[in-house]
């Protein structure tokens, strides 16, 4: 990370980096995890980020949250899908786009109760769903969580960092092999598994690591400009994951009908990144 004058700038490598010109520097804190930033950028509002990496702004997070959870609900084959899960998220994004999409019963797990201060000072519109009860939130590690949990869901959502520090054990098959206890039966998960430009080993740890434990893995695209080449990737594991048209979930400002047919046709190097997983 860079601040130089008033601009915000996130290195990608060596010869690369994505700059915000910033009206204002809102906050830096530094937790026992992390350290987190929040920016006023002149075009994409309100700018969040996490050890120097870009996690959502004030106008793209629509993108990322939608997708994260419109498209595994679209694979769901049971109308009274109901209860979900989510690991990571403390921006209360996901929690609330599941509570739109009609989930009753959402269990949202993070690990620094930092992110969700942090959230609801500058991203109180997203943080909600915890203060009216319509989702619950747990401070805890997710892996932990997830290790001892005994309760069930049709749908658990790894809304995590980078596979590094903290979230490194997220991208893990032991974890992936806990998840899969605590699905239903026709039960879904999904993760986001980074740029598949600029962040491979990300994709390839999501695809490697739930290839032991899930029947069929399937990896989807998205365009997120805020965030490492605009080309971000998600990858699900379940017993099937196949779009059921019974249960496709309404358009939002990104997702509709055809981006959900659209986001599995995968360009060739990423296919074969994913064959170099397996």
């Amino acid at each position: 990370m860079k601040l130089i004058e008033n601009w915000f700038s996130e290195r990608y490598s060596e010869n690369l980096e994505l700059s915000f010109r910033v009206k204002d520097l809102l906050l830096s804190v530094k937790t026992d995890y992390q350290r987190i930033d929040v920016f006023d950028t002149y075009d994409f509002g309100k700018l969040l980020t996490i050890d120097g990496t870009v996690q959502m702004t004030e106008y793209d997070e629509f993108v990322y949250h939608e997708m994260i959870t419109s498209v595994p609900l679209a694979c769901l084959h049971s109308a009274s899908a109901s209860r979900a899960l989510v690991i990571g998220g403390g921006d209360g994004g996901t929690a609330r786009r599941l509570v739109n999409l009609g989930f009753k019963n959402i269990v949202n797990v993070e690990i620094d109760n930092h992110v969700v201060e942090v959230a609801k000072r500058f991203f109180p519109d997203l943080t909600s769903v915890f203060g009216d009860g319509s989702a619950k939130l747990v401070i805890g590690d997710g892996i932990e969580f997830v290790k001892n949990c005994t309760d069930k869901f049709d749908v658990v959502i790894v809304d995590s960092t980078d596979p590094e520090g903290p979230a490194q054990g997220l991208f893990s098959t032991e974890f992936y092999r806990n998840i899969s206890r605590i699905l239903t039966e026709g039960g879904i998960m999904v993760t986001q598994s980074g740029s598949p430009y600029y962040q491979p080993h990300a994709l390839k740890l999501a695809v490697s690591g739930m290839k032991p434990v899930f029947r069929e893995v399937k990896t989807y695209l998205a365009f997120i400009p805020t965030y490492p080449s605009g080309l971000w990737s998600f990858t699900l594991g379940g017993d099937s994951v196949s779009v059921d048209g019974n249960r496709t979930p309404p358009s939002g400002k990104y997702f509709n009908d055809d981006v959900l047919e659209g986001c599995f046709r995968l360009p060739e190097f990423i296919k074969k990144l994913i064959a170099e997983a397996t």
